[in-house]
């Protein structure tokens, strides 16, 4: 959790400059340019008392918002309580969730589960309905936290428009009158609610190409081949295997055109995950981890759905005892992968130093150890940071060529004694100044460039719009003033 604690401790400063020079080691990373901080920022506040605390009582929020959200569109795509619950329980209690939290430990990865349900809901609502509000909200609420997700939602988005037209609903000109219109909607509302990270990710793309270290993910055929199973243990593993295909195709022939496209997907998203496909160039290695989140989610609404077919007809007591069961099983398993592993533990205290931890993103000056460098030569030099500023002062009676070990960035503004000056980029990615004679106090600081503030901008005001359209939908009762009142 170290990571994310320092992430989330370097976003004091994040509507002034993307870099803050007092964490990552005063490397000046650009972390928070590369990974969207918008949704994340809420936890900064938690943090800034007590780390233990503060963490453990932000993913408790986390995980009631994931429950209520499971359990609020559920509930308004199916209108009953028992599929809603038991979607809701299965859902925020799921085992890819608590790897998730107490495996990868990556803060965005699991904050980005409470908007699955809105971004699917809404996108239901736009199939059906013509409204669009809803999963323009779920998806820029995505891509501001986990953009590979948000990839990974739009893939599956575009296949069930390409799969409406087999469904009665579409098969008018006015149903493609409004869903071209809503479409287009959709796709500018999206942009200028997301150009805030999309716009400065991309001018930094074509000003240097930059590629993320391709991560590890589950390899499902070495798992099964590793299997050492028996004769009888396989024709049970074939039996149920039958059993639970032939459940799902019941599923797909007596349920909504909407499970049908859910289930359809699932097939590619389960062979993308067991292959895990490679591209030559490309790194998709992020993306098949979003998928995976994805699918826990689509099986778990298949799951809950045979639950409900399967006992329909039961009385209610029996649908308690259900959801009894769900939570008493999920809860043993959580607890029994956690206990027995003692590598899935959060590690985090007060007593860590948050800001000299270091990640490699992307970031070459950080490999230079926090040294300068004078005239090629390593040198001890004595500076000072607070959020997005950095002091330097260092006093030669010649004039010396000075490598400071922070990521070139060309927003910088940088002064020397009082006076503007311009930086060099080294081949390490650094800053490269040259010194006055005698005593230069050297001050670097961090702004957002004009595009950057533009961006911004244009942000804020899609989201008030975004507001704006959202609270048109809101019914407001007009209360009748008494005559002569």
């Amino acid at each position: 959790m170290t990571f994310n604690i320092a992430h989330l401790k370097s976003l004091s400063n994040v509507l002034v400059s993307p870099i803050n020079f007092d964490f990552w080691n005063h490397t000046g990373s650009q972390m928070n340019l590369f990974s969207p901080w918008l949704t994340i920022l809420t936890g900064w506040m938690f943090v800034q008392f007590n780390v233990i605390y503060g963490f453990s009582v932000y993913l408790t929020i986390v995980t009631f918002l994931t429950l209520v959200s499971a359990y609020f569109f559920m509930n308004k795509f199916h209108k009953d309580t028992f599929e809603a619950l038991l979607f809701a329980i299965g859902y925020t209690f799921s085992l890819n969730r608590l790897l998730l939290v107490f495996s990868n430990q990556r803060l965005e990865n699991y904050l980005v589960l409470i908007f699955l349900p809105m971004v699917y809901f809404g996108a239901y609502q736009f199939f059906t309905n013509h409204a669009w509000k809803t999963l323009v909200w779920g998806e820029a609420l995505i891509v501001w936290t986990s953009p590979y997700v948000a990839i990974a939602v739009a893939a599956t988005l575009v296949v069930a428009f390409v799969l409406m037209p087999f469904s009665r609903l579409s098969h008018s000109w006015n149903y493609v009158k409004k869903t071209s219109l809503n479409v287009l909607k959709v796709i500018s509302m999206g942009v200028i609610t997301t150009i805030g990270f999309i716009g400065p990710l991309v001018m930094k793309q074509l000003n240097s190409k930059w590629q993320q270290d391709p991560i590890k993910n589950f390899d499902y055929l070495d798992w099964f081949a590793k299997l050492q199973l028996s004769r009888m243990q396989w024709y049970l593993m074939i039996a149920i295997s039958v059993l639970l295909l032939l459940l799902i195709l019941m599923i797909f022939l007596q349920s909504s055109f909407a499970y049908k496209i859910i289930i359809f997907e699932m097939i590619p998203i389960a062979c993308l995950l067991i292959l895990q496909p490679k591209i030559s160039n490309v790194d998709i290695s992020r993306l098949i981890f979003a998928f995976q989140s994805i699918f826990d989610f689509f099986f778990i609404m298949v799951l809950c759905r045979m639950i409900m077919l399967v006992f329909q007809e039961s009385p209610a007591i029996l649908k308690l005892v259900i959801l009894l069961i769900s939570i008493g099983g999920l809860g043993y398993v959580n607890y029994s992968q956690v206990s027995t592993s003692p590598k899935r533990s959060l590690e985090m205290a007060d007593s860590v130093d948050y800001k000299k931890f270091v990640v490699n993103y992307h970031d070459v000056a950080q490999k230079n150890n926090n040294k300068f460098l004078i005239n090629g030569k390593q040198e001890k030099v004595s500076y000072y940071t607070k959020g997005s500023d950095y002091w330097i002062q260092y006093i030669n009676p010649q004039t010396t060529t000075i490598d400071i070990p922070i990521q070139y960035s060309p927003n910088y503004q940088i002064q020397i004694n009082n006076e503007s000056v311009s930086a060099k980029k080294t081949k390490q990615n650094t800053v490269q100044l040259k010194t006055n004679p005698g005593k230069s106090i050297i001050e670097i600081h961090s702004r957002y460039d004009w595009w950057g503030l533009g961006f911004l901008l244009v942000n804020l005001f899609g989201f008030m719009l975004l507001i704006y359209f959202s609270l048109q939908n809101i019914p407001l009762k007009n209360k009748k003033n008494p005559e002569n009142s």
